[in-house]
């Protein structure tokens, strides 16, 4: 059996945090099953974007800082790292998205290592089917330890950004746009991501779910308040509690679905030892699901037809100050200026990645339904929800 600790926490307040995340260790049999004194242990956390961390964007600081502490006090080095998403011709994004979360303050202020990603240097190993050569920051190499520190949240084109797909961080830089191009749908996006994951797999599992994200994220949508962390050794494991305490169908996230069916993890619940806080008694209200997976809602008969009905694209809002970050990160150049200094979308070029709804750092740019009949549908669908 898997095993899953969930332990609550209804605030980042210090004293609560660290209590939450000791108490999941215990559950699992402790930190000492996992991890031994004086080694070299990463958090590989989730810095997405420059945001403050009243927006749940990223992984709270206060949640990398109290895991640094437990590590510190077991006798570990500890290393704490990321690639942000997007592509800025003036400056690192990574660098500045560091400093903005209030991650490098914790970091530094404890004594940890902050690694960025971007310029630490990378490896080239062998890929898969859809990603043919996998770009991999070194220090994911030259630790003894990885740790996943996610973030809680629904993701527009994944549905659920949990322990598997933060490893995407791992990838510096650009070549996380040109991964996008590779894997123009869903289904080879999500089987390009586990064959990254399969290189890069992570020790252990934390899912900061204190404060999460619903609707239309994984940056612009409203913050959920879980009071959860979710500790396992299996990232597949922690991700398919994730998808119950959601709820949502196995099938519908297709990184812990088609992880379980390639034996990377156990994607099976009833094979998973839930331990601490069981899922029916969290009491949490059903998340908000992004506008493009509405459809997975309706009745299967209706599924086909439902798909082009509901097509979602992104739009720019009148509000877009024409920043063009967006512009920089689109992995297929389908966005350009206009003469009005507004970013403006070529539809014949676009390939529904979301990654400039994803990164937008004004977010100007909404996820909506292109037929008129869909955005009927996902009203009367959003009130049910």
């Amino acid at each position: 059996m898997s095993k899953v600790s969930i332990t609550r926490s209804h605030s980042y307040d210090p004293q609560d945090v660290s209590r939450a995340l000791k108490n999941g260790f215990e559950l699992l049999g402790g930190i000492e099953q996992y991890i031994k004194p004086g080694q070299k242990v990463l958090l590989k956390v989730n810095v997405l974007a420059a945001t403050s961390p009243e927006q749940n964007v990223t992984t709270h600081p206060e949640v990398i800082g109290q895991m640094i502490d437990i590590l510190k006090e077991h006798g570990c080095e500890v290393w704490v790292g990321d690639s942000s998403g997007g592509n800025n011709q003036t400056g690192n994004p990574t660098g500045r998205a560091l400093k903005v979360t209030g991650i490098a303050e914790v970091v530094e202020s404890r004594g940890a290592k902050l690694l960025n990603f971007d310029s630490t240097g990378f490896e080239i190993k062998k890929g898969g089917k859809v990603f043919k050569e996998l770009y991999i920051a070194k220090p994911i190499f030259e630790a003894d330890v990885v740790i996943s520190m996610a973030k809680f949240k629904t993701h527009g084109l994944t549905l659920l950004t949990g322990g598997v797909k933060n490893m995407f961080g791992v990838v510096p830089g650009r070549a996380k746009a040109n991964y996008h191009k590779e894997a123009q749908t869903i289904e080879k996006f999500c089987t390009g991501l586990l064959e990254l994951y399969k290189e890069v797999k992570p020790h252990l599992t934390v899912v900061d779910g204190i404060e999460g994200m619903e609707g239309n994220g994984p940056s612009a949508g409203t913050t959920k308040k879980a009071g959860v962390i979710v500790i396992s050794p299996d990232a597949i494991s922690a991700d398919r509690v994730l998808g119950e305490i959601l709820p949502c169908k196995f099938e519908d996230v297709l990184t812990t679905y088609y992880g379980h069916k390639m034996g990377l993890g156990q994607g099976d619940i009833n094979k998973i030892e839930v331990l601490g806080e069981q899922i029916s008694d969290l009491n949490i209200t059903p998340f908000k699901l992004p506008n493009t997976k509405l459809v997975s809602s309706l009745p299967g008969f209706l599924t086909s037809w439902a798909v082009n009905m509901m097509k979602v694209v992104p739009e720019i809002e009148p509000e877009c100050v024409g920043c063009s970050f967006c512009i920089n990160s689109c992995p297929v150049d389908a966005m350009a200026l206009s003469e009005n200094n507004k970013a403006i979308i070529d539809y014949s070029k676009c390939i529904s990645c979301y990654c400039c709804h994803e990164l937008c750092p004004k977010k100007t740019i909404e996820l909506r339904h292109a037929n008129r009949m869909g955005k009927v549908v996902a009203k009367l669908m959003n009130k049910r929800l």
